[in-house]
């Protein structure tokens, strides 16, 4: 697991608008290793869902750059990501939106066979698409049906199905079982441990679900405004996080108990604008522990005890 997949190292994707520019993801540096489950979670908004399209180049980068097994590939022309595309996968948030209404479930599984030449005739493309319909707990007979004579789990399951057709190293997972039920989320979370312990995959999971961030990590990022304020090995984050936006995160999550109080209201005020974030440390308007240096000057990520990473004045 100690062998590095990407680094991104000060990327950023900023977007001009009317009212100034929109820093969606403004200097995030990361690594994420080969075999490891890694979390991202934050508010919404904080940019998490452009992060990972920049890292995939599904989004052109402002600047920075994306080091995949030792390439950079945050610069290169399209035709040049098409090798790159059956590498990494991504499985989008809502399935009734990202698969195609007007295609049947075998056209939406053909797609990336046909489009990589990854099979040679018809007939290997049909076993392919049934061994990875039963790999999903799915029937050979749904491969006839459209999007819309599916359930939501069965719908999510058919685009997890799509991300795995190219046999890809790497599966972003951009918060792929909020638009589902309870009762179907442990299923499709189940469903995806089993396949990347089958495949030997590197998840990527980004939530502001943050019991299930904890649950499927093994390492974890928190990101406030555009930037990484905290990341380290999950079980020490979650034990003692050092950040006070991390701590504030964490405290905000509702105990199942009626009897136990919340004693203070753990983040106070509104998030600020990514248009016009505040100078220094962009989380001090809202930090209980707030000094003048932090409207000052902006923290740098840098590492701390157990080997975590936190961009604080309190730890420089």
């Amino acid at each position: 697991m100690d062998k590095v997949l990407i680094e991104v190292e000060d990327l950023k994707k900023h977007y001009h608008t009317s009212k100034g520019t929109l820093k969606a993801v403004d200097g995030v540096s990361l690594v994420i290793r080969k075999g490891e489950t890694f979390g991202l979670v934050g508010e919404s908004g904080c940019g998490k869902s452009t992060l990972i399209r920049t890292i995939l180049r599904l989004l052109y980068p402002t600047s920075g750059k994306i080091i995949f097994e030792g390439r950079n590939i945050a610069h290169l022309h399209e035709k040049d990501l098409k090798d790159l595309r059956k590498r990494m996968g991504i499985v989008f948030q809502d399935p009734h939106s990202s698969l195609n209404p007007r295609m049947t479930i075998f056209d939406i599984l053909a797609r990336p066979l046909k489009i990589h030449k990854i099979v040679k005739n018809r007939d290997d493309m049909v076993l392919r698409i049934v061994e990875i319909l039963k790999l999903m707990g799915l029937q050979a007979e749904h491969m006839i049906r459209f999007p819309h004579e599916l359930s939501g789990g069965q719908k999510q399951r058919v685009a997890i199905a799509r991300a795995l057709m190219v046999e890809p190293e790497i599966l972003f997972l951009d918060e792929p079982t909020s638009a589902l039920d309870v009762s179907v989320q442990a299923k499709i979370l189940k469903l995806l441990d089993k396949v990347k312990k089958q495949r030997n995959l590197t998840y990527f999971y980004i939530s502001h679900d943050i019991n299930l961030i904890r649950v499927v990590s093994d390492r974890i990022a928190v990101m406030y405004l555009g930037k990484i304020v905290e990341l380290g090995e999950k079980d020490l984050v979650f034990q003692k996080p050092l950040h006070p936006y991390t701590n504030g995160l964490f405290r905000s999550v509702p105990i199942p108990d009626p009897d136990v109080k919340i004693e203070k209201i753990p983040l106070e005020g509104e998030v600020p604008s990514p248009v016009n974030p505040p100078s220094g440390c962009r989380f001090h308007p809202r930090c209980e522990f707030a000094k003048s240096v932090c409207k000052g000057k902006e923290p740098k990520l840098m590492k701390v005890e157990d080997g975590r990473m936190v961009a604080c004045h309190l730890y420089q």
